[in-house]
C-alpha cells in the first residue's frame, strides 16, 4: 500500500500459456510465444509472426506450458508475440 501511496503502480499479473516454437528455417532455434488458442498441442504446426516485419512463418510447436503466471518468468510478457493461428 506505501508503494501505491508513492505514486508507483501495483503490477498486475496474467496467466497465459507459452509455447515454445521451431520455424523450419532456424531448425534448433527456440522461440517463445504466447498462444491463445485452447486446443494447441505439443507437436501442431501454427503460422506465427517472426522477425522485425512480423511476417507469418509456419513453426512447430516444441513444447506448451499452460496455465503460467507472468510473475514467474523471466522474460517481460509485452515483449513476447503471439501466436496467429493452427494449421
Amino acid at each position: 500500500m506505501i508503494h501505491s501511496l508513492a505514486g508507483g503502480k501495483i503490477k498486475e499479473y496474467k496467466i497465459v500459456d507459452l509455447a515454445k516454437l521451431e520455424f523450419e528455417n532456424n531448425l534448433g532455434e527456440y522461440f517463445l510465444y504466447i498462444s491463445e488458442i485452447k486446443d494447441l498441442k505439443e507437436n501442431d504446426f501454427v503460422l506465427a509472426p517472426f522477425g522485425v516485419i512480423d511476417e507469418p512463418k509456419k513453426a512447430k510447436v516444441i513444447k506448451l506450458d499452460k496455465n503460467i503466471n507472468t510473475q514467474n518468468i523471466s522474460i517481460k510478457v509485452d515483449r513476447l508475440k503471439k501466436i496467429f493461428k493452427k494449421i
